[in-house]
């Protein structure tokens, strides 16, 4: 299969689950593994959410931009935090809970394939969780030239994405090993998409910013995410 069919795939999968998507953040069905399990997963998202809080707080972005935006898990704490957002995703299933979510009248959604899409202004902020994985390795260098052109100067990004941990995924998944790059998902009705699913650990991930001109600071949760800022090391 080749790569544009995988990302094709990779797009009609997350339109069919959107429905569904919710389910993994909240650890409900197929992603439930009882209360031990789902406690560790809430302590995590709880640092993830109070570290892009305080990266909000900090900053002060009058201005951002939120890519892959999805259901609106994040594009909820952007919105109430920024003067203006633009959020843009290539699902249009998603983009429709996100508005019901949100319900923000600061926020600009944008249909479009991020692989497509170039910037037409900059912005403040930049933010995305649970897309860097979904970038095939060669696209890194053109996606952090796409950051950089969107960014203001001073704007920074940031970032959250999963770290490996077979218990991430739902019970009736079995998650290759980190190195695999190339994922198939199931949705609740069995179906099932092949897409693009990179794993990063902190100090690799830096190392690959260095290497495209970002400066970073990322960490690890306990278990299940990665996150942290990226700027242009020139600024």
């Amino acid at each position: 299969m080749s790569e544009r069919a995988i990302l094709d795939q990779q797009i009609d999968y997350y339109r069919a689950r959107a429905g569904e998507y919710d389910e993994w953040w909240f650890r409900t069905g197929r992603y439930d593994r009882g209360p031990e399990w789902n406690a560790r997963w809430r302590a995590d998202v709880g640092e993830v959410e109070g570290a892009v809080e305080g990266w909000l707080e900090a900053r002060h972005p009058q201005k951002a931009l939120e890519l892959a935006c999805g259901t609106g898990l994040f594009t909820r704490l952007l919105a109430s935090r920024v003067g203006r957002l633009t959020a843009i995703d290539a699902s249009p299933e998603v983009l429709a809970i996100n508005r019901s979510r949100v319900e923000a009248g600061n926020v600009e959604y944008v249909q479009a394939d991020l692989f497509a899409w170039q910037p037409r202004e900059r912005y403040d902020a930049l933010f995305f969780s649970f897309w860097l994985s979904h970038v095939p390795d060669h696209r890194f260098a053109p996606f952090w030239k796409l950051v950089a052109a969107a960014l203001a100067p001073g704007g920074a990004a940031y970032l959250v994405d999963s770290a490996f941990d077979p218990t991430s995924t739902a019970k009736d998944h079995a998650l290759p090993g980190p190195e695999a790059g190339i994922v198939t998902r199931r949705l609740n009705d069995g179906r099932e998409f092949r897409i693009v699913k990179l794993f990063y650990e902190p100090a690799a991930l830096a190392a690959k910013l260095a290497g495209v001109g970002f400066a970073s600071e990322i960490r690890q949760t306990a278990r299940y995410f990665i996150h942290g800022e990226a700027r242009p090391a020139t600024e």
